[in-house]
């Protein structure tokens, strides 16, 4: 049959028995006519025309001829095709790990930056957030959780998702939503955190704040442990695209665990000690305080699950 019925007929059949080494090179032809990603394993000689065709050529490292392990892009030393499985599912742990890097950056970028837009739009003299601040968030309680979120194992079900398609971008509308979901919901829990700080110690008429004044200190304290606890809540919300990080286990990656918890001990070093509330402007909170921004990170865990529940249930 000519080219344009192959690639027709290839849609409707799952096996080709008995084929021709030409025949093979057609049958990867026609696949990707048809827009497929096609990989080809092989081991002969006669192998190499369609291990070269292919996207992916898999050569057999034991029984496979040096012909054919020159033609692919691929060789397995075992020659067990269980491995091109793991294989596949490791590059789509590897992508995706890459994706919640990028979502907990942005997202917790954004959550610094809300709480300063809204201060300056809102009229309020002095911002929620120093540069010293943001320069101890980034370097102290930022660097090690986004790490940590790239030795992530591969989520459940990863395996059954079809594959992405070969056009998708790493910053995709969906990456772009899901980083603006957490990070509106961080800043706004750190700019509330902030605000009700300033009402609570009476600091008085907002567009005439001082920095000596100790409820701007306070403010700016618990802006400050607002984008950490945000933070927090957000490194293990982002573990996750679709399942429920609570299945998967809450503690199962220890060096996110451990990296989040770190900057927790970080914010409240900054809170306490004297040096750091001379450096940077703050001033230490209460117990009421702590409970406040540790419920605002909860909040944006409870959304992120939410949507995920809901998503779930879309793909059914």
């Amino acid at each position: 049959m000519d080219e344009v019925t192959l690639g027709e007929r290839v849609k409707s059949y799952n096996i080709f028995a008995r084929t021709m080494p030409e025949q093979k090179l057609r049958l990867v032809r026609a696949f990707q006519a048809n827009g497929e990603v096609v990989a080809m394993t092989g081991d002969g000689v006669n192998d190499a025309p369609a291990l070269k065709a292919a996207h992916i050529g898999i050569a057999m490292g034991v029984a496979g001829t040096d012909v054919a392990r020159e033609a692919s892009v691929m060789i397995l030393l075992d020659d067990s095709f269980a491995s091109i499985v793991a294989a596949v599912e490791r590059g789509r742990s590897v992508y995706q790990n890459i994706r919640k890097f990028v979502i907990y950056l942005f997202s917790h970028n954004l959550g610094e930056l809300i709480p300063i837009l809204v201060a300056v739009f809102a009229g309020i003299s002095l911002v929620p957030l120093t540069a010293l601040q943001i320069l101890a968030i980034d370097l102290g309680s930022d660097v090690m959780p986004a790490l940590a979120l790239g030795a992530e194992e591969p989520e459940p079900g990863l395996m059954d998702r079809p594959p992405r398609p070969t056009t998708e971008r790493l910053m995709s509308a969906s990456v772009f939503r899901r980083f603006l979901f957490l990070g509106v919901i961080q800043g706004a829990g750190a700019f509330a955190a902030f605000y009700l700080t300033l009402k609570h110690y009476g600091a008085g008429n907002l567009h005439h704040l001082v920095p000596t004044n100790l409820a701007y200190r306070k403010a700016i304290t618990m802006t400050q442990a607002g984008v950490v606890f945000g933070q927090f809540f957000n490194g293990f919300a982002v573990r996750t695209d679709l399942e429920s990080v609570f299945k998967v286990g809450l503690l199962r990656n220890k060096p996110l665990v451990v990296a989040e918890f770190l900057g927790i001990g970080i914010i409240m070093l900054i809170s306490y000690v004297p040096v750091a509330n001379h450096v940077l402007g703050t001033a230490p909170l209460a117990a009421r305080d702590w409970g406040l921004v540790a419920a605002f990170g909860a909040v944006l865990l409870a959304a992120d699950e939410i949507r995920k529940a809901v998503a779930r249930r879309a793909r059914v």
